[in-house]
């Protein structure tokens, strides 16, 4: 048990007692987030609530949530990550403690339940990982070692975090060593801190007195009170057993999972609030988290096809009158008259004479009267011609230009999506919408994109913007400068879809697309 004196600590409850009783008041239910995950279109979040959850109901910015279905406890799944310290800055006595507090840890794993121990100084080592044998954890706590060397929990929990920041079951930290320094290198506290924003997990610390450590347990410390966790200091306690017990409670934790608005699913961090009722009464409880990015697939109208312009129509042309042929004028046949003394008189051949030329000059008269009637004929058939066959319009072909093409340029319209793709680790994949300005880095307060798992990158390392309907990247006066397609960047440069960029020693693909 915790030292604390006896008569007076009862002394203390029992004045509450009859304070609370004389009242007739109860103690309010409290709660709070402890993990915040998205996967696909669900937010799954793990809380601590002091009262028996009846119900709930959750709403993402002022959109309410759909779905909110809550898991009670005992049926949760649960990760529990041990991190000692193993170096000689623990006492005989406490490594003795310590050992005890993880032998009872180890034998009492429940079946929901896994746990992986890892010991850290220089480096950092894990025995064991997301194990439920227990009678193999004992033999590893049995046998561990305690080492002269210098301890760097910062670095340490940094890559824990990154190395579980993608599970989806509950995953809580116990962290057992003499504090937290605040170093010149590696990861320092403020590092720490930011990361554990990016990645909400709970870290429950055990600390020990050692020499005058108080400053490195207050800095350890504030980890637990920063993720809603649990801080212990060894001793505290008489009976370390109570201590394993305490840290193997999980009688408060609920999972709360809610269907995410399609209105809200931009990219953009987004504040969450829980409406929660228990037997104690009604609790609100907020949280953050960023919010999956989804293109809406919009019907595209069929365009209607031009109606084809009637051709004009074509007047068929009229066949030209036969012209009219003179009819032919017949001789007239003269009989010759033989004298009936058998010989031609001088009168007959005469009076034969005057009358061949008669018929002739008739024949004439007759052939010249047709010739004008034909003439006649023709002008009015060419002039009904003329006025049958109306003018048909002249087509004009297109003039030919001088084979110069216009220099049209290219509007780029509506919204365009940066995506940063880390080609070593193909699963981390960064987006944000270059609405305006896109910067990249290490900082969390000053950047859209966090690139916070290399220590090449600077705390505003690049940025990535739109000028003149054309996509740029500058560098920002990092200390391990921006590259684009292997050559480092002066000033600014000109990208596109499929480039390759360099921050410091992490490389990514460039993907721009309208959304």
């Amino acid at each position: 048990m915790r030292r604390a004196f006896f008569p007076l600590k009862l002394f203390v409850i029992l004045f509450a007692a009859v304070l609370g009783l004389g009242s007739g008041k109860v103690y309010a239910a409290e709660g709070s987030f402890l993990q915040i995950s998205v996967k696909d279109n669900e937010v799954l979040s793990y809380i601590e609530c002091s009262g028996r959850i009846q119900s709930a109901d959750a709403q993402v910015a002022q959109y309410p949530c759909e779905n909110v279905e809550i898991t009670v406890p005992g049926e949760i799944s649960v990760h529990t990550v041990i991190l000692l310290d193993n170096s000689l800055s623990i006492s005989e006595e406490n490594r003795e403690n310590i050992k005890n507090i993880l032998r009872q840890y180890v034998q009492e794993i429940p079946e929901n339940e896994v746990v992986s121990l890892a010991v850290f100084g220089e480096d950092m080592q894990f025995l064991a990982e997301k194990s439920k044998d227990g009678e193999e954890m004992l033999r590893l706590v049995d046998e561990m070692e305690f080492n002269n060397q210098d301890t760097y929990l910062t670095d340490y929990l940094f890559q824990a975090l990154e190395k579980i920041q993608n599970d989806q079951e509950y995953t809580r930290f116990i962290v057992i060593s003499d504090g937290v320094d605040n170093k010149a290198i590696g990861i320092t506290k403020e590092e720490l801190s930011a990361k554990l924003k990016e990645v909400p997990r709970t870290v429950c610390t055990i600390g020990h007195i050692y020499k005058d450590n108080s400053e490195e347990l207050k800095n350890m410390f504030a980890l637990s009170r920063m993720t809603n966790g649990k801080e212990y200091l060894i001793e505290d306690f008489d009976d370390i057993s109570l201590l394993a017990e305490e840290i193997h409670d999980f009688s408060d934790i609920y999972a709360v999972t809610m269907e995410i608005p399609q209105n809200v699913m931009d990219g953009d961090s987004r504040h969450i609030l829980l409406n929660i009722r228990t037997d104690k009464g009604d609790i609100s409880i907020t949280g953050e988290t960023a919010m999956p990015f989804t293109l809406i697939e919009q019907e595209s109208e069929k365009e209607e096809e031009p109606e084809p312009e009637p051709e004009p129509e074509l007047i068929p042309e009229p066949e030209p009158e036969p012209e009219p042929i003179p009819e032919p004028v017949p001789q007239p046949a003269e009989e010759q008259e033989e004298s009936k003394t058998g010989g031609i008189g001088i009168e007959k051949i005469a009076g034969a004479a005057i009358a061949v030329a008669a018929a002739v000059l008739l024949i004439f008269q007759k052939r010249k009267k047709g010739s004008e009637k034909g003439s006649e004929k023709k002008k009015k058939s060419a002039k009904k011609k003329k006025e049958t066959i109306p003018d048909m319009p002249v087509t004009q072909e297109p003039s030919q230009g001088n084979g110069q093409e216009e220099n049209v340029t290219t509007i780029l319209g509506g919204r365009y999506l940066l995506t940063l793709r880390d080609r070593e680790n193909p699963e981390r994949i960064f987006r944000y919408p270059m609405d305006r300005p896109v910067i990249v880095g290490r900082n969390i307060d000053m950047v859209q994109i966090v690139i916070d798992y290399n220590l090449t990158v600077s705390g505003q390392h690049c940025e990535f913007y739109i000028r003149n309907n054309r996509f740029f990247v500058r560098d920002m006066n990092s200390a391990n400068h921006t590259y684009l397609e292997g050559r480092m960047i002066q000033g600014e440069s000109e990208i596109a879809s499929g480039n390759i960029v360099r921050l410091g020693e992490v490389e990514f693909s460039i993907e721009i697309m309208p959304i």
